[in-house]
């Protein structure tokens, strides 16, 4: 006995990638660089560019492994 049910499918497309979501305002609080003692404007500077490498560090390591995006379709 032959099975042929799957010939007649057609190939599996993949779905496009969602954008990435921009960031949301809501999980940042504001807080005055003037309350912080010995602020000075270098360090203000070494500040911010600490924390927008360690968010683009964390959006990196925040992507899908290659098993959760599937990439061959199949599980078995």
């Amino acid at each position: 006995m032959r099975i042929t049910r799957f010939s007649a499918e057609a190939e599996a497309t993949r779905l496009p990638r969602p954008p990435v979501p921009p960031p949301n305002p809501a999980g940042f609080a504001l807080c005055p660089a003037t309350l912080f003692p010995g602020a000075c404007p270098e360090k203000l500077l070494w500040q911010q560019y600490l924390y927008q490498r360690a968010f683009e560090i964390a959006q990196a390591i925040a992507q899908p492994s290659l098993l959760e995006r599937d990439l061959l379709g199949v599980w078995n």
